[in-house]
């Protein structure tokens, strides 16, 4: 009973003990009654809504909704991701079950918004550069660097790639040269951390590969060496992706008019500045420096990005990024040594995942995390 006084505390809740093996937890503004369930497995907690004005005694089970969640000792830092995906109505107690190591998933995708808000655990302090998508809006990006904040004193750059940087060349290059120099001052500033790169979609696959590529020109070879050596993870959101006319175009009206790339078509107006930045597209893609682009970013993931463990999340559903052309980038990055993990939903949007399923988001991160910091 020591372990649900002392999850309850963890979770923010006033706890009293009417008897050996039963107690009242009041959560949010909810009263429960919690005990150690002999009929669930070892550790498990069990959690009854109970109105606040009723006795223990005229409690009624069949009546209220009811969840739990693991509590084992190596658990309780989940114990919030966990809690959020076994709410179940009626009577019976929701269940979890975790796929084979080293990232398990929860097991139900309901978003629950009464928990507080969703966190990445780290098990150590790093650096995160996040690295958005192509024309990201500053209101969208920050939510996933507060997510990175939230759990702690992390290093946390924000990179906002624009139209322009990512479509021309000479552009991504200069905005590369200054965000190395960003977090080299990183480096500098605070040395012996390990750093973990969050990317999201096509564009800040493109962005981070420029980045790569002009890191071997740092002088300094100290700082040349950390920017390399101390990245311990890379998590790739919502791609990365072929590039074609139709991709582009889409992610061009997208960006501009801040409207998910899978509505674009069933509307008019949307819809006709769609077909002509989908013409402006195929001719703009046959220019000699597109082709020259594309090749330095290949040679920039193929051979000098660093070789540590990648988690990759993705969906069914996005209209942008087609899953098989994750998975079959997944397979190359497997072809070079790398650690691949990956995670996809099946019907959440582009740059859509934490949006749709902040909690369970957030618990791949955690998992990803603890897995590739393990030996920092």
């Amino acid at each position: 009973m020591r372990r649900s006084v002392h999850l309850a505390q963890r979770l923010g809740c006033s706890f009293h003990q009417p008897g050996v093996d039963v107690a009242q937890v009041t959560f949010n503004g909810v009263s429960f009654r919690a005990s150690l369930a002999p009929a669930c497995p070892q550790n498990a907690i069990q959690f009854r809504q109970a109105s606040s004005n009723s006795s223990p005694q005229a409690y009624d089970p069949s009546s209220t909704p009811s969840f739990s969640f693991q509590a084992t000792p190596t658990s309780l830092g989940q114990a919030a991701f966990l809690s959020q995906n076994t709410l179940s109505s009626g009577s019976g107690i929701a269940s979890t079950s975790h796929p084979a190591q080293p990232f398990p998933s929860s097991p139900s995708q309901a978003p629950y918004t009464a928990l507080s808000p969703p966190a990445i655990i780290s098990p150590t302090l790093c650096r995160v550069v996040v690295i958005g998508w192509m024309g990201c809006k500053r209101k969208y990006l920050r939510k996933y660097s507060n997510l990175w904040l939230r759990s702690g004193d992390h290093e946390v750059l924000s990179i906002r790639p624009t139209v322009p940087m990512t479509l021309f060349r000479w552009r991504g290059i200069v905005t590369a040269a200054t965000d190395i120099d960003r977090v080299a001052c990183m480096h500098i500033e605070n040395g012996g951390m390990p750093t973990i790169y969050h990317i999201f979609s096509t564009g800040g696959f493109i962005h981070a590969a420029t980045m790569w590529k002009w890191m071997y020109q740092v002088e300094d070879i100290f700082i040349r060496k950390s920017l390399i050596d101390e990245v311990k993870g890379i998590i790739f959101d919502s791609g990365p992706a072929k590039v074609t006319e139709d991709m582009v175009a889409k992610a061009i009206v997208s960006a501009t008019l801040d409207t998910p790339a899978h509505v674009l078509e069933s509307r008019p107006v949307q819809g006709r500045l769609l077909s002509a930045a989908h013409s402006a597209a195929s001719w703009y893609m046959q220019k000699k420096h597109i082709r020259r682009r594309e090749e330095e970013v290949h040679e920039a993931w193929y051979e000098m990005a660093p070789v540590c463990p990648q988690l990759y999340l993705y969906s069914t559903s996005d209209t942008l990024a087609n899953p098989s052309d994750v998975e079959r980038y997944m397979q190359i990055q497997a072809s070079r040594g790398v650690e691949v993990s990956s995670h996809k939903w099946q019907d959440s949007g582009h740059c859509e995942h934490f949006r749709r399923y902040p909690h369970d988001y957030a618990f791949q991160v955690s998992q990803f995390a603890k897995h590739a910091l393990r030996d920092w």
